[in-house]
Protein backbone atom coordinates (compact mmCIF):
# COMPACT_ATOMS: atom_id res chain seq x y z
CA UNK A 1 0.00 0.00 0.00
CA UNK A 2 2.78 2.69 1.45
CA UNK A 3 4.57 1.37 -2.63
CA UNK A 4 1.68 2.36 -4.46
CA UNK A 5 1.32 5.97 -2.29
CA UNK A 6 5.04 6.34 -3.08
CA UNK A 7 4.88 5.53 -6.43
CA UNK A 8 1.90 8.26 -7.80
CA UNK A 9 3.65 10.73 -5.62
CA UNK A 10 6.32 10.23 -8.26
CA UNK A 11 4.49 10.16 -11.10
CA UNK A 12 2.72 13.32 -10.04
CA UNK A 13 5.90 14.99 -9.23
CA UNK A 14 7.05 14.11 -12.59
CA UNK A 15 4.24 14.92 -14.63
CA UNK A 16 3.94 18.53 -13.16
CA UNK A 17 7.73 18.56 -14.17
CA UNK A 18 7.24 17.48 -17.54
CA UNK A 19 4.72 20.20 -18.04
CA UNK A 20 6.64 22.84 -15.99
CA UNK A 21 9.47 22.33 -18.42
CA UNK A 22 6.76 22.20 -21.53
CA UNK A 23 5.00 25.75 -20.52
CA UNK A 24 8.17 27.24 -19.75
CA UNK A 25 9.67 26.13 -23.26
CA UNK A 26 6.97 27.87 -25.63
CA UNK A 27 6.47 31.03 -23.24
CA UNK A 28 10.49 32.02 -24.84
CA UNK A 29 10.08 35.46 -26.06
CA UNK A 30 12.78 38.29 -26.05
CA UNK A 31 12.66 40.55 -23.21
CA UNK A 32 10.68 43.49 -22.77
CA UNK A 33 13.27 46.60 -23.32
CA UNK A 34 12.25 50.31 -22.49
CA UNK A 35 13.70 52.66 -24.38
CA UNK A 36 16.10 55.45 -22.70
CA UNK A 37 14.59 57.88 -20.34
CA UNK A 38 16.13 60.69 -21.59
CA UNK A 39 15.34 60.37 -25.26
CA UNK A 40 16.52 63.10 -28.25
CA UNK A 41 13.13 64.16 -28.58
CA UNK A 42 12.48 65.31 -25.42
CA UNK A 43 15.92 67.17 -24.89
CA UNK A 44 14.63 70.01 -26.98
CA UNK A 45 11.23 70.43 -24.72
CA UNK A 46 13.78 70.19 -21.03
CA UNK A 47 15.84 72.85 -22.23
CA UNK A 48 13.10 75.08 -23.46
CA UNK A 49 11.53 74.24 -20.04
CA UNK A 50 14.54 75.05 -17.48
CA UNK A 51 14.58 73.88 -14.04
CA UNK A 52 11.70 75.22 -11.93
CA UNK A 53 11.90 77.79 -9.30
CA UNK A 54 12.23 76.99 -5.78
CA UNK A 55 9.31 77.61 -2.77
CA UNK A 56 11.63 78.35 -0.19
CA UNK A 57 12.93 81.25 0.26
CA UNK A 58 16.90 81.01 1.08
CA UNK A 59 17.49 84.71 1.46
CA UNK A 60 15.50 84.20 5.16
CA UNK A 61 17.24 84.50 8.61
CA UNK A 62 18.24 80.86 9.99
CA UNK A 63 16.79 80.58 13.47
CA UNK A 64 18.09 78.74 16.03
CA UNK A 65 16.15 75.29 17.57
CA UNK A 66 15.55 76.36 21.21
CA UNK A 67 12.10 76.57 22.94
CA UNK A 68 10.86 79.46 23.65
CA UNK A 69 10.42 80.69 27.27
CA UNK A 70 7.41 82.50 28.72
CA UNK A 71 7.39 84.54 32.32
CA UNK A 72 3.46 83.93 32.36
CA UNK A 73 2.23 80.22 33.90
CA UNK A 74 -0.30 78.08 33.34
CA UNK A 75 -3.06 77.96 36.70
CA UNK A 76 -2.36 74.30 36.78
CA UNK A 77 1.25 75.21 37.19
CA UNK A 78 1.05 76.75 40.84
CA UNK A 79 3.49 75.91 43.46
Amino acid sequence: MELLLILGAVLACTVVGVIAVRLSAQSRRPPLRLDSELDERDEDLLTRVGPSRSPIDRSAEVLDIEPVRSDSRRPSEKM
